[in-house]
């Protein structure tokens, strides 16, 4: 599995349309990318996946004639491991301050916010507390 600090910031993003998406051709991740605002070549695109390839951070299929990607079963890991990264380098030793801080700077919708609050008291209800 690669190192989180072997992900750059575009990396980031595809790996996150790959995610989302579950599985996605190189123009599926460029059009996704396009939506987001940022237009981007089809062959940079088809680079940044194949680095993300090589580094075992997303797999990889042949359908016909293109590849379709997914994510690479350690990709909860890869993010639990940028998390951790960047809350060792902006919150040290602050607890709960990364979570707060993304709340804070974040236009939630009310249901993304409800979503959040279901998924704290699921985590909540399996530690038992």
């Amino acid at each position: 599995m690669v190192a989180t600090a072997e992900l750059g910031p575009l990396e980031m993003r595809v790996l996150g349309v790959v995610e989302r998406r579950g599985s996605a051709a190189v123009g599926d991740v460029q059009g996704e990318l396009l939506r987001e605002g940022e237009e981007l070549a089809y062959t940079t695109v088809m680079t940044v996946l194949s680095r993300l390839h090589e580094k075992g951070a997303i797999r990889r299929r042949r359908e016909g004639r293109r590849f379709v990607y997914s994510a690479a079963r350690g990709s909860d890991v890869l993010k639990a491991r940028l998390v951790k990264r960047i809350r060792s380098a902006l919150f040290r030793g602050e607890g709960s301050k990364p979570l707060t801080a993304l709340l804070d700077a974040s236009e939630l919708s009310r249901e993304e916010l409800r979503e959040l609050r279901r998924w704290v008291d699921g985590k909540l209800k399996d530690r038992g507390s």
